[in-house]
């Protein structure tokens, strides 16, 4: 059998999906290993997988952006992302310093490489082994007439739109541009051929997405070896012992989860979300996050907004949407699949990253409605929640995309395809209808 490593962020977004599908490796007989940092940890023992932790303090130093550029950042709202432009270019260099010397102790015969480690292929290539793309995110793969994976734009087929589109895909390839130039310095060195564009980061044996081809945006110019993966991380364990189910009263159930909200902002945006449910014949649970010490007056806050809803720091988030009627959500990729997966339509507050772009999608399938995180009403976001609940076809359509994601097989579907790319080091075409 084959020792399998994990090169995936330390984020349970990223952890559970990609980790989900080592745990399914596993339990066909294959060593696996999580290659990450520290904060990885919890996760990685609440999926059973042994972690290898990077040696963050030998790394290289990292960079900041410096204080101009994100001064005129700030002045136009972008100062996450040229943050993380600059994360983009130093976990580049950090993985190919650091990684390539503990993948060969721990003598791996394969990766599993999620998206945004850049660098995950090169390595891989530098070694000699095969290794498999995951996409626990929006994946990136680019076409005239698809929007980029971090807009909010709609599909369409004209020529305004593949104008639009192809402007997006510039502003992309310069965005990543610092880490690529890294990454293509280490293949000069290690006598490999640059990549052309970050596209050159997926795979030639197999890349899994996260998703379904019928919520997707229409696709023409997938790679052979694309394959759709369902909610990877649906079955993962998720305890839920110290849930108070007894609580649930047995009204149409509206759970509201919205990711990691900045402390700032989460007593607002919950209490608009408290306001427009407040008069519904409606209970609604709210998934509210980790709390600093400092942050526990806020957090008492909620324990008294309109309504009275159900307000918890964490849930369980499978077993809840079991039993939920309507989901309003940041729309991140793991929450939108499994409520897909379990037929919630949905109502999307996307506040960044692909968010957005999930949203689209999320709006065209017909699976919900979107509407803004930062220009929020609760008078509007009641009128979406009304309609969510009470028209037919969003629950029909969630119901069609669920035998959509049914379909691609999930994690035990894309296990198969990994485990024989990484074996046998051959392509792995999907299947042809």
């Amino acid at each position: 059998m084959a020792h399998v490593a994990i090169l995936c962020p330390a984020a349970g977004g990223h952890l559970f999906p990609t980790g989900s599908l080592g745990c399914e490796l596993r339990r066909r007989g294959h060593e696996v290993t999580i290659v990450a940092r520290s904060g990885a940890a919890p996760i990685a023992e609440q999926l059973g997988l042994p972690l290898c932790e990077l040696p963050e303090e030998d790394g290289p130093e990292f960079r900041p952006p410096t204080r101009a550029s994100l001064a005129v950042a700030r002045l136009f709202g972008f100062a996450p992302y040229v943050g993380l432009r600059a994360r983009f270019r130093y976990n580049a260099e950090f993985y190919l310093e650091m990684v390539p010397a503990l993948l060969r102790d721990l003598r791996v015969d394969g990766v599993l490489v999620d998206q945004t480690i850049l660098a995950g292929g090169t390595i891989a290539e530098q070694l000699g082994i095969p290794y498999v793309s995951v996409c626990s995110a929006m994946h990136w793969n680019r076409e005239a007439e698809v929007p980029p994976h971090f807009t909010d734009w709609s599909y369409a087929q004209n020529s305004w739109a593949r104008a639009r589109n192809a402007m997006g895909y510039a502003a992309w390839d310069h965005y990543v541009q610092p880490a690529l130039k890294i990454i293509n310095r280490y293949r000069t060195s290690w006598k490999l051929p640059p990549l052309p564009s970050v596209e050159g980061i997926y795979s030639p044996l197999a890349e899994i997405a996260q998703t379904c081809a019928e919520f997707d945006f229409p696709r023409r110019e997938l790679p052979e070896t694309f394959h759709y993966g369902g909610a990877l991380a649906a079955d993962r364990p998720c305890p839920n012992d110290d849930f108070p189910w007894d609580q649930l009263d047995g009204r149409p159930l509206i759970y509201a989860s919205l990711g990691t909200v900045s402390s700032n902002r989460r007593h607002e945006i919950f209490r608009k979300i408290a306001v427009a449910c407040a008069d519904l014949d409606a209970q609604l649970v709210i998934s509210a996050g980790s709390w600093e010490e400092d942050e526990k007056v806020t957090r008492h806050d909620l324990s008294e907004l309109p309504g009275n809803p159900l307000v918890m720091d964490f849930v369980p988030q499978i077993a809840l949407l079991k039993k939920a009627d309507l989901l309003i959500t940041h729309a991140g990729q793991n929450t939108v699949v499994e409520a897909l997966t379990l037929a919630v339509p949905m109502v999307a507050l996307p506040r960044g990253a692909d968010q957005p772009a999930l949203a689209a999608r999320l709006e065209r399938s017909g699976a919900g409605l979107r509407t803004s995180f930062f220009h929020l009403s609760a008078r509007h976001l009641k009128q979406l929640v009304q309609r969510a609940l009470s028209e037919e076809s969003y629950r029909e359509k969630v119901r069609s995309l669920q035998q959509g994601m049914i379909a691609t097989g999930g994690v035990q579907r894309a296990a198969e395809i990994a485990e024989r790319a990484l074996t046998t080091g051959q392509p792995q075409p999907r299947d042809k209808e």
